[in-house]
């Protein structure tokens, strides 16, 4: 009997660096910026046909002076570094589900997309399609979701397992020092 070696050949993938995005006068993306310099991008499904069904992302100045501040409740260690906010608006179900975002170190931290209650498949594929934002939007290496131990009073060890099954992992409150109130969730992009 003979048995053959596996001879593997190496294979160069060329990778593309992801560039900020022009304007274009096509439908799938526009950019407009208010009279206060916040900016608004809305980008069209790739996949769904319908006018209304864009991803609508809003830069926003961080006003850290509200009580509401997500970066300072979550992550006070570098609260002093983050000076903008992003405010995701997806419409991956029939109901639009919004986050908040902002990007720190090569990094997306983002809070857990939250609805009443979430039909079968609709939380998979709304996650599936922050990571591709992420990954195809920002340029970043990493995601970091921040949820929210109140907006999972039922069980949120159902929550963490259906994150695990995505692909994240659980975050050691010791990395980025979150308050007590929040658990942190991973992903490489």
């Amino acid at each position: 009997m003979i048995i053959a070696s596996s001879a593997k050949k190496e294979l160069a993938i060329p990778m593309q660096v992801l560039q900020q995005q022009q304007p274009s006068s096509t439908n799938t993306s526009d950019t407009s910026t208010t009279a206060n310099s916040d900016s608004t991008i809305q980008l069209a499904h790739e996949y769904c046909r319908q006018q209304d069904h864009k991803d609508i992302i809003h830069f926003i100045q961080r006003d850290s002076n509200t009580a509401n501040d997500f970066v300072t409740k979550v992550f006070s260690r570098f609260s002093r570094n983050v000076d903008e906010l992003m405010l995701i608006n997806v419409h991956e179900s029939c109901r639009p589900v919004q986050c908040e975002a902002f990007i720190h170190e090569n990094t997306v931290f983002l809070t857990s997309p939250v609805k009443e209650q979430w039909n079968d498949g609709e939380f998979q594929a709304c996650v599936t399609h922050l990571i591709e934002l992420a990954e195809e939007k920002t340029g970043c290496e990493y995601l970091v979701i921040a949820i929210d131990k109140r907006h999972c009073t039922n069980n949120h060890n159902a929550m963490l397992r259906a994150f695990m099954y995505l692909g994240f992992q659980m975050i050691d409150p010791s990395v980025y020092g979150q308050e007590a109130g929040y658990i942190l969730v991973g992903y490489e992009l």
